[in-house]
């Protein structure tokens, strides 16, 4: 007898543990056609189909759409939830390292004299990066005409200066 080849077959396992992301892209075969996107942008479709089939009367194919945007908000809940598993496993970790620390610089203060201190940074864990901070600078519309390249030539396409030169023509 043949063996089968299940190499294309779905695996009830494999399809259950199948991570994506956001930014996957899914190719969705409907009666409207194909639609490819991501699972956000395949919900927005199908709500607007299913919007537009109701308004049409046709309320059969307005529910078939409901249940596709359903499916992909399912997909979409179910990256969101391992996301935040992730982050939270990793924050767990990041607090045990840190109380690790902690313990580590307690025992060697036990094993240090009596009169000697230990400093309050060595108690304390090690706080993250500060996040990059970015200014508003205004901008007059002077200085905005200023700093714009010179019109177009009579030709129509605009002449490509870079940057720097531009500002330069314009300081003269």
């Amino acid at each position: 007898m043949k063996k089968l080849n299940n190499k294309y077959r779905n695996n009830s396992n494999n399809y259950n543990n199948q991570i994506y992301s956001l930014n996957y892209k899914f190719d969705s075969i409907s009666s409207a056609g194909k639609i490819c996107g991501t699972a956000l942008d395949l919900i927005k479709r199908y709500n607007e189909l299913a919007k537009e089939a109701h308004g049409n009367g046709n309320y059969v194919e307005a529910e078939v759409f409901r249940q596709y945007a359903e499916h992909y908000r399912k997909i979409v809940t179910e990256i969101n939830e391992k996301k935040n598993q992730r982050l939270q496993f990793n924050r767990e970790n990041e607090n045990n390292a840190a109380a690790a620390e902690v313990s580590a610089v307690i025992k060697e203060e036990a094993a240090l004299p009596e009169n000697t201190e230990i400093p309050a940074e060595a108690l304390q864990p090690e706080t993250p990066p500060a996040k990059r901070e970015f200014k508003i600078i205004e901008i007059s519309a002077s200085e905005a005409d200023a700093a714009a390249p010179a019109a177009a030539p009579a030709g129509g396409k605009p002449v490509r200066t870079r940057r720097k030169a531009a500002v330069e023509a314009a300081a003269l």
